[in-house]
């Protein structure tokens, strides 16, 4: 990320202008790179914004400041979010992205009412991503030549492995999300 020299020997100048730099790649990563997350871009634009007024209030440490952004750019680089688990990152280190969405998705579509259904723990929710993870790659295999099969593959698997468990209209919510999770990450790769 911000290749500077060591930040304590920088100048106030040096350390204000990292740091506007980094501001700037932060928000183009939340924007672009996450744009196949939206609980991990949501969350990430919440902790930039708070970033933003703690430096307002730090304006006289402008090393400080550069050392608050430096790891925020670290943590969303690394996409790591406070309340996912690690157990979409496999023993060679390398994270399941879409898996980690689709995890996402629980928190970002239910929001509060998470919190009333314990059925959904962490355990379940991480199991249902892989699963959805899953039924994606087998319907990106299947039906790679044709996009529109491959949205209708994934709703017709994805919606009543959901609604079970979260209801039709969230079910529908998540669907759709998954579905444009899918046609994001395709279009990366």
């Amino acid at each position: 990320m911000g290749k500077t020299r060591e930040p304590e020997k920088m100048s106030d100048d040096e350390a204000r202008n990292q740091t506007d730099k980094i501001t700037g790649r932060v928000t183009k990563m939340i924007q672009d790179d996450l744009a196949d997350d939206p609980y991990a871009q949501a969350h990430f634009s919440k902790l930039l914004k708070q970033a933003i007024e703690d430096a307002r209030a730090m304006f006289d440490s402008p090393v400080k400041q550069y050392l608050m952004f430096a790891e925020l750019e670290n943590d969303v680089a690394q996409r790591k979010v406070a309340d996912i688990p690690d157990r979409f990152v496999d023993e060679t280190g390398k994270r399941n992205r879409h898996a980690q969405a689709y995890y996402g998705l629980f928190a970002h579509v239910l929001g509060d009412t998470l919190n009333d259904k314990p059925h959904l723990d962490k355990d379940t929710r991480v199991a249902m991503a892989f699963d959805i993870d899953n039924i994606v790659k087998d319907a990106v295999a299947e039906f790679s030549i044709t996009p529109s099969e491959i949205e209708n593959a994934i709703h017709n698997k994805t919606l009543p492995l959901l609604f079970h468990e979260v209801g039709l209209e969230n079910a529908t919510a998540m669907v759709e999300e998954i579905i444009r999770i899918t046609r994001t990450g395709l279009s990366k790769e």
